[in-house]
């Protein structure tokens, strides 16, 4: 390799490793246009390799945090998990029961904030304690709130429900013909 070839690769990777990693983890929980000082993105961040259930007793009443998004604390036998339930405009249309100390069981993608909080993008929420439940998110994560389609995972079907759709090639495309 020429020394102004290895010079100019070097001075490249230098400057790429400056740049800010925010944007590289957009979609996966951390960075981008939604994040707050959770440094969490409550849209897109769901990973459903992170996804568990929770349970435990509310902790707080449901009141809008960063992004406008509803938080409520729960508290676990072991730790206190924000439960993160989607921007208030969609939470409200809910009409959802949660009172303090009520017993509560959600079904989400846990994330650990760069503010040291535990967070889980609930998919689904049961109150236990009045037997109501709200689904929140599709099994692939997607919110509703983001629109038709969101994640590329679920659609809109023919009886109004979701039902499973492609991503982004439709009719069996290929791509490397």
């Amino acid at each position: 390799m020429r020394r102004s070839s290895f010079s100019s690769l070097m001075t490249l990777i230098i400057l790429l490793n400056c740049l800010p990693a925010g944007n590289v983890f957009a979609g996966f929980g951390f960075g981008g246009d939604d994040a707050g000082k959770s440094g969490l993105d409550f849209n897109k961040g769901y990973d459903v390799n992170t996804v568990m259930t929770v349970s435990g007793r509310v902790a707080s009443l449901p009141s809008a945090g960063e992004k406008e998004h509803v938080f409520v604390e729960i508290r676990t036998a072991g730790e206190t998990v924000h439960l993160s339930l989607g921007p208030k405009s969609t939470w409200d249309k809910k009409e959802f029961p949660l009172r303090l100390n009520d017993e509560v069981s959600a079904k989400g993608s846990k994330a650990q904030g760069r503010d040291g909080k535990t967070y889980l993008m609930v998919q689904k929420l049961t109150n236990t304690s009045v037997g109501a439940q709200a689904v929140l998110r599709n099994e692939g994560g997607g919110p509703p709130w983001m629109g038709r389609n969101a994640g590329g995972m679920m659609s809109n079907g023919p009886a109004g429900g979701m039902t499973r759709g492609g991503g982004m090639m439709r009719g069996g495309g290929m791509m490397g013909r």
